[in-house]
């Protein structure tokens, strides 16, 4: 019996530029470029994922080292608020200064060492609850109790340590490092390719912290690709491009688009547009039909004007401007080491996943939404944790994402119990659907190598 004859590979990216080739408005340009890369490493060893040697070699070539987003400029929008950000034991502390200026701190007493700040909030000083020395806003030492007692503590060496900050589009990043490159070297492409959708005029409408038992890089490459959707989410299928995703690598930044309500070679049988909407809109697992497809549009397009007529409410015509990829489909930036987001206008999540305290068999998933206002700028939602042995359904405010986050869990954490009892050394990656996650390990590397020679 002769075999079946193998089907050819698609050209990268050929099925999400079909979807763009129908398009009735102007296409950005970034959206055409086409940066496929298959390049290595083909397999990782899983001692990365499960050995407390390899988490402390990231501390040192990664977490001391890289620009990481810590906060929004909303979240500490006047003088003397203040910001946490902790990263395997390590806290930092941003303040708000009267210039309105960020400056950052480690956020560490330099008396006996308490953690000098243990909530946000809104200061006149950073005054230590243990014994009560004090410094301003801007770090200089300000009160010592009792200085008869301390007369070799001299002043002006007593400032708390900085630590490097620097933002961009309302996103705020912290660098431990003592002489780190320019933030523009991390960012790579992002300041061009999301100057049209205005990410520093947006609110956070939604804050949510999920602690996971899997180290942070598992949780983190459940979302650089999306084959996965296939198996995992097969509710979306009707409406997802899982294997119709294009992949782009650029030098600091990875980038997937998946093309949503277009073709589904996924399926055997193709669904109708009805059936499409519905899958988009998640009504599968919340068990109600979507609204009516008009009979002969594409449900693509119907959702798209429905959209652009509600972004009106906040933009204006700006709304028109915008192609309907930029409205529907799921277009993805990584951004090394731990941060991903969501372009296009309107409502778009940003991840973030880091190590929990300093475990490396356990993980945070930060999940921010941002959305479009229309007068003032309102306030940031606030912050909610999601213990390890909850939904992510708790967090009501994330709508349906929350419903697909659990299903991804269930597999994230299975993952991490598969590889902790395996009996084989490597996992896999597919060359294309998987390039960002040889992407990132190839800049992990890298930062590993890095701090490996200046040891040696």
């Amino acid at each position: 019996m002769k075999s079946k004859e193998k089907t050819a590979a698609p050209a990268p990216g050929a099925h999400y530029q079909k979807e763009l080739d129908r398009e009735d408005r102007p296409i950005p340009d970034f959206l055409r470029e086409i940066r496929p890369d298959t390049a290595g490493p083909d397999t990782v060893p899983i001692e990365k994922y499960i050995s407390r040697d390899y988490h402390e070699k990231e501390i040192e070539g990664v977490w001391k080292k890289t620009w990481q987003w810590a906060c929004r400029e909303e979240q500490i929008p006047e003088a003397g608020d203040t910001f946490i950000y902790d990263i395997c034991g390590i806290s930092v502390v941003l303040v708000r200064q009267r210039s309105g200026a960020i400056k950052a701190f480690r956020n560490v007493c330099l008396h006996r060492g308490r953690r000098l700040c243990d909530y946000n909030a809104r200061v006149s000083e950073l005054r230590c609850p243990f014994h009560g020395f004090a410094w301003k806003l801007d770090g200089d030492l300000k009160t010592v109790p009792t200085p008869w007692d301390l007369p070799h503590v001299e002043r002006e060496k007593f400032s708390l340590p900085e630590v490097h900050v620097d933002t961009w589009a309302g996103f705020v990043f912290v660098n431990l490092d003592e002489d780190p490159s320019p933030l523009a070297d991390t960012l790579d492409i992002l300041p061009d390719h999301f100057a049209r959708w205005d990410l520093q005029d947006r609110a956070i409408i939604a804050d949510v912290s999920k602690i996971m038992r899997c180290n942070w890089k598992i949780n983190k490459e459940g979302f650089l690709e999306t084959w996965h959707v296939y198996a995992t989410h097969p509710q979306l299928l009707a409406s997802f491009g899982a294997f119709t995703s294009q992949f782009d690598v650029y030098d600091t930044v990875g980038r997937g688009m998946a093309p949503l309500m277009g073709d589904t070679p996924a399926l055997a049988n193709k669904p109708t547009e009805q059936e499409r909407l519905n899958s988009l809109t998640y009504q599968y697992l919340a068990g109600a039909e979507g609204p009516p497809v008009p009979e002969g549009e594409r449900a693509r397009d119907y959702a798209a004007t429905q959209g652009r007529a509600a972004l009106k409410d906040s933009i204006g015509d700006k709304a028109d401007e915008y192609c309907n990829s930029e409205l529907m489909d799921t277009i993805a930036y990584s951004v090394f080491p731990n941060f991903l987001l969501f372009g296009g206008p309107g409502v778009r999540q940003m991840y973030r996943w880091r190590p929990y305290k300093n475990r490396h068999d356990m993980s945070v998933m930060d999940v921010v939404l941002l959305a479009p206002f229309d007068g003032e700028r309102p306030e940031a939602a606030e912050h909610r944790t999601v213990g390890p042995d909850e939904s992510w359904r708790v967090a009501s405010e994330l709508g349906g994402l929350a419903l697909i986050e659990d299903q991804d869990a269930t597999n994230l954490e299975a993952v991490q119990i598969g590889l902790e009892g395996a009996s084989h050394d490597e996992v896999t990656l597919a060359k294309y659907q998987e390039s960002l996650i040889r992407h990132f390990h190839r800049l992990l590397d890298e930062h590993v190598a890095a701090i490996a020679r200046k040891t040696e």
